[in-house]
């Protein structure tokens, strides 16, 4: 017999090999549903023409419908939808995402909340260069006068 070791080392070696085997999760067929409840699973997701829908079931047949007779026609699961991000109120970094979820949820614009307005594309911006050989002259200082008693 194999020592407990030796089974976990083949365990351990295995387990990642039967992950490829295995391949990637199969997604579900598309599916169709009919007003009346009925539901199909295709083999290629459904084509509209003229008003009406085609399509062809996991079992090879193929079916023409009214397009009112169909309900709803899923290509792909739904995608998962990410949950919100959560800022901490006592967080002073956040407080500009809270503010401007709030703001959102409002309805409340400004100036300063609303996106910055872009430069015309005619217009260059204007630009600061410094003055060459301007020099700054100290501001004089104020002394008290003394005051007589």
């Amino acid at each position: 017999m194999y020592s407990v070791a030796v089974v976990n080392t083949i365990l351990l070696l295995a387990l990642p090999l039967w992950g490829l085997l295995a391949g990637p999760a199969a997604t579900p067929p598309p599916t169709l549903t009919l007003r009346d409840g009925r539901t199909f699973q295709l083999a290629a997701p459904a084509r509209q023409e003229n008003g009406r829908v085609i399509f062809t079931t996991t079992e090879g047949k193929t079916y023409s419908l009214d397009a009112a007779d169909v309900r709803s026609a899923v290509d792909r699961p739904p995608a998962s939808t990410r949950t919100p991000k959560v800022y901490n109120p006592m967080d002073s970094q956040n407080l500009g995402a809270i503010a401007r979820e709030e703001r959102a949820k409002t309805g409340k614009t400004t100036e300063l909340s609303s996106p910055r307005a872009t430069a015309s594309p005619g217009k260059p911006r204007p630009t600061r260069s410094p003055t060459p050989g301007a020099k700054k002259t100290p501001r004089p200082t104020r002394t008290p006068t003394p005051v007589p008693h």
